[in-house]
């Protein structure tokens, strides 16, 4: 009896997705040892070998990532046409799994909720990253990142533009001392989160009027959340320097104050990176359209369409 290659194909793109066989087998709600048996009929069938099963994490031979592209490829293209057939390329259905930077994650939860009342259709699955080929290794329909962008072969539209901004609590301004000068930071005490796929933010970069200032404060707290980092200022840990957007309300009801108003950090694009797609889901569109609504500063190529990066 021949295999279910279109099932299999399925097993094979989401155990690469998962990263592990034991997770994708529980992403499937099949057991592992069905999964097992269907990729290992999947390979018998092409010929060549999709899993170095030597090493111990999961890691796709050349001939596996090769086909994982086309599978990928193959699945994107049979989705487009039951979206078609549902009206999902023009109406905002299904699950929709997007990443999202922590700061930008920050400013977004409260709004979701609003998101979800106008497409009641709709569902999300949301994982913290600021990868832009997660749309790629995770299987993710659109990731919202902040920084420079990689070259892909993904599809990047622009947003806006980000800031880092030096804020610290009242009690920690009032116990320390104001700062004058970006080189008193030095002798402050300084809360830095750090993701696994951004570089440590352990100096600091200021402008004023042409003149640049690189600080390296003294780190007493380094967390892995960017909430967790603001959360610790509020509370009198010491100087964070988030983007703007995660601390706009903590600034507006007082909770943190900014420290060196008139000095500025370079501003960083913002953009939300989907995989190249002939049409892109209505889901998709609806979650930029609403990411557009976080009122980013505008960016030199705020204007553009999406281009490829």
């Amino acid at each position: 009896m021949g295999i279910d290659k279109l099932r299999a194909i399925r097993y094979f793109v989401r155990t690469v997705e998962a990263g592990s066989f034991a997770a994708a087998a529980r992403a499937l709600d099949v057991s592992a040892s069905a999964l097992s048996k269907a990729l290992a009929a999947l390979e018998a069938d092409l010929g060549f070998v999709l899993f170095n099963r030597s090493t111990r994490r999961l890691v796709l031979t050349d001939d596996g990532q090769a086909y994982s592209a086309c599978c990928r490829e193959v699945l994107q293209q049979l989705e487009d046409a039951e979206l078609t057939a549902r009206g999902g390329l023009f109406s905002a259905r299904g699950t929709l799994r997007f990443g999202v930077h922590p700061a930008l994650r920050i400013a977004l939860l409260p709004r979701l909720e609003a998101f979800l009342r106008r497409h009641p259709q709709l569902k999300l699955d949301m994982v913290s990253t600021n990868a832009p080929t997660a749309v790629l290794d995770q299987g993710l329909d659109v990731v919202l990142c902040i920084g420079r962008l990689p070259d892909s072969g993904l599809v990047a539209v622009p947003l806006g533009e980000v800031e880092f901004l030096v804020c610290a609590s009242p009690t920690y301004i009032a116990a320390r001392g104001d700062l004058r000068h970006p080189h008193e930071i030095d002798a402050h005490d300084a809360i830095v989160y750090r993701m696994p796929d951004e570089e440590s933010a352990v100096c600091w970069e200021l402008h004023r009027n042409g003149e640049r200032v690189v600080v390296t404060p003294l780190l007493r707290l380094a967390v892995r959340d960017g909430a967790g980092a603001i959360d610790a200022a509020i509370h009198g840990c010491g100087l964070v320097r988030p983007f703007d957007i995660a601390v706009r309300q903590a600034l507006q009801t007082g909770q943190l104050r900014r420290v060196l108003p008139e000095w500025h950090s370079p501003r960083q694009s913002v953009h939300a990176v989907v995989p190249q797609a002939r049409r892109m889901p209505a889901k998709v569109r609806a979650f930029i359209e609403f990411a557009r609504e976080l009122k980013l500063a505008p960016s030199a190529d705020a204007g553009a369409s999406s281009v490829g990066i």
